[in-house]
């Protein structure tokens, strides 16, 4: 890593620690682009086009381009995956061989995009590969831990689901909020119709119930329903539209 850094004691550091937030965020997330790593670091992505050419030439980083555009995905190198294995020894890492379809690429910038954004707010950042610990049926995208001491589950759709599984993920975060993994969920939209079709879900005085059958698909518990008055005068819930990624 000296070799790789050069320059003085000062700049050695700050290089240092720059490096190694980027192996730890793609240790967290898998993927990710130069405008997202450079807003994650607080830095102009223009600026910084000498940092980004060391960065691929280093062996920390491998380079992919997107499928159907020339818009280069960052994932871990093999240096990159030895030093993240000593920078997050309880993330359980497997070596990405080929890219995810680019709506998996979209939804994971844009879990990125909704953590950065509230970074100034945090203590703590805990997404998805960090909580397999916690044994839930239905894990956030991430876990923010709040520097009012709030815990903060974040989901982010950018699709609609079908509606057995909004209402079976929605009873998912309270049995989670039951067990003390967090005290909140906020779901976050890039569109104000997409957020609606939620919400609407949400404000129902009575949901419907969903277990899986013997072929693992969801089917109605025609003998029950939840009352979620409880739920909805508690603002558990939180539904919201923001800017996530875009290219």
């Amino acid at each position: 890593m000296d070799e790789f850094w050069g320059g003085g004691h000062g700049s050695h550091k700050r290089g240092k620690d720059k490096i190694e937030r980027v192996i730890l965020w793609l240790a967290w997330f898998d993927y990710s682009d130069r405008k997202t790593i450079a807003l994650m670091l607080g830095v102009k992505e223009r600026g910084q086009g000498a940092f980004f050419k060391r960065l691929e030439e280093s062996g920390f980083v491998k380079v992919d381009k997107a499928p159907g555009l020339k818009h280069s995905i960052y994932s871990l190198g093999d240096a990159g995956f030895d030093l993240a294995k000593i920078l997050a020894p309880e993330i359980d890492l497997k070596r990405r061989r080929r890219l995810p379809a680019w709506i998996t690429l979209v939804h994971s910038f844009s879990i990125q995009s909704a953590v950065i954004h509230r970074m100034d707010q945090v203590d703590g950042i805990y997404p998805e590969k960090t909580l397999k610990h916690l044994r839930a049926v239905r894990l956030p995208d991430a876990i923010l831990q709040m520097k009012n001491g709030e815990r903060v589950a974040v989901e982010v759709e950018l699709q609609h689901k079908a509606t057995a599984r909004v209402y079976h993920i929605y009873l998912a975060h309270l049995r989670n909020i039951k067990n003390e993994h967090y005290d909140r969920v906020l779901y976050l939209f890039p569109k104000e119709t997409l957020r609606r079709l939620y919400e609407e879900k949400f404000v129902e005085p009575m949901w419907p119930i969903y277990k899986l059958n013997d072929q693992s698909r969801l089917a109605m518990d025609n003998t029950r329903q939840f009352d979620a008055s409880n739920v909805q005068q508690a603002q558990l819930f939180q539904f919201k539209t923001e800017e996530l990624y875009t290219l």
